[in-house]
């Protein structure tokens, strides 16, 4: 087991601008320690308002290795509960379902969906039903997207970030939305690694020749060419300004946060190189969402706080969750959204392709980056030009892990 001082020295050696040493991805206390310390002041992206249609429904999720419940409570009112009985501590549910109360399937006792025991006959006459409600989870939703949390003095306020991200949400009719298709990529490598990967673009030419065909900012992010980078630059600076009156929202907004604000960013940039959006040909694969009039050929990419991401075309939106298993397993999982008045019929394939193909090819790249860290001869190494957001990311871990190493150790002594 690693230890406070052990990993101090561990964080302090880290040479600034190359990769982390092998126990960053490798050792399960190091896990342990950020699920701990780091996890518990994170909001998660969990689902949209869709998946919960009625009131009763409710959806069952993974939160950090936690399984919690999310309820539609009322027409506005979604609540979320670690999914334990608390008489005895069974599980409530298995699967996604809809009822008028949360029924513990070993003895029978009920929930409302607020929260409170309903079945109180049982009860000992020396126990007050009242202390016996479900244990609640942080829920906040902006735009038909639920995040949640789990509860802590230390969780950030997500009101301001999320609220700086809506207007951009709103253009794209977010709220509004069904889903199209949802999948789940189980990938064998720390968090962090494929965090390392989605910042860069430096591996997509040679990893991603579908990506690179169908993206224009390829020309800058995955390579090093001046004349190439300004035509790049150009086209971005005229996309902009034709489509600046009726774009609705701040089409580069950032903060980056820290362990007390939540980190969000919206862009909005030209996909470029003729297309409409990003399918495979590069013409519509749905109807067109939110308060777009028409196909502009822009796709729109938030951050909600350092695990959950989308991508927003004019006609469909991905929604990204990293969801952290292990020291050496992640999940990757992807869901699209479509108008809720999108063709039934629609062609999901097509509305997949992007960012199926391309997480597909990530889960294999990122797997051989773990099994190569897992090697005895594994040594960091340096982070090129083109990775300097993941150099920056690293950075942000090391000074964000050092910070709550200082308060663990303060807490012991």
């Amino acid at each position: 087991m690693i230890n406070d001082t052990a990993f101090l020295e561990l964080l302090e050696r880290q040479r600034t601008g190359w990769t982390l040493e092998q126990p960053f991805y490798l050792d399960a206390d190091i896990f342990e320690f950020e699920r701990n310390a780091w996890m518990t002041r994170q909001w998660m992206l969990m689902a949209h308002v869709a998946e919960l249609p009625v009131k009763g429904s409710h959806i069952v999720r993974d939160l950090f290795g936690e399984s919690i419940v999310i309820v539609r409570a009322g027409d506005d009112d979604v609540r979320a509960y670690f999914n334990v009985c608390t008489h005895r501590g069974s599980q409530l549910c298995k699967v996604d379902g809809r009822a008028p109360l949360l029924v513990c399937p070993y003895h029978a006792w009920s929930f409302k969906l607020t929260g409170e025991l309903q079945s109180r006959a049982d009860v000992p006459v020396d126990v007050d039903p009242a202390g016996l409600g479900l244990h609640p989870v942080p829920v906040h939703l902006v735009e038909g997207l639920i995040f949640c949390a789990l509860p802590g003095d230390s969780l950030p306020d997500p009101v301001s970030a999320l609220d700086a991200l809506a207007p951009a949400l709103s253009q794209h009719g977010i709220k509004r939305a069904r889903i199209a298709a949802r999948k789940s990529y189980p990938t064998n490598a720390n968090w962090k690694l494929v965090l390392e990967n989605a910042f860069e673009c430096y591996h997509c030419r040679g990893a991603h020749p579908e990506y690179t065909r169908a993206n224009g900012h390829v020309q800058v992010t995955g390579m090093r060419d001046a004349a190439k980078a300004e035509s790049w630059a150009d086209e971005v600076s005229g996309w902009q300004g034709a489509i600046a009156e009726a774009s609705g929202f701040d089409m580069k907004f950032r903060d980056i946060g820290d362990l007390d604000r939540m980190a969000c960013s919206v862009t909005r940039h030209p996909i470029g190189r003729g297309r409409s959006t990003l399918s495979q040909d590069g013409a519509p694969v749905s109807k067109l969402m939110g308060a777009f009039a028409d196909y502009d050929g822009g796709e729109t990419q938030f951050r909600f706080g350092r695990l959950s991401f989308a991508s927003a075309a004019n006609d469909y939106v991905t929604l990204v969750q990293i969801q952290p298993r292990g020291a050496q397993q992640t999940d990757m999982v992807l869901t699209w959204l479509v108008d809720a008045e999108a063709d039934p019929g629609l062609d999901v394939d097509a509305v997949q392709w992007m960012w199926d193909v391309t997480t597909i090819q990530d889960k294999r790249i990122i797997e051989d980056n773990a099994a190569g860290i897992r090697s005895s001869a594994y040594r960091p190494g340096p982070y090129t030009p083109l990775e300097d957001e993941t150099a920056a990311f690293v950075q942000t871990y090391r000074a964000e892990m050092r910070a709550l190493a200082q308060l663990n150790a303060c807490g012991r002594n």
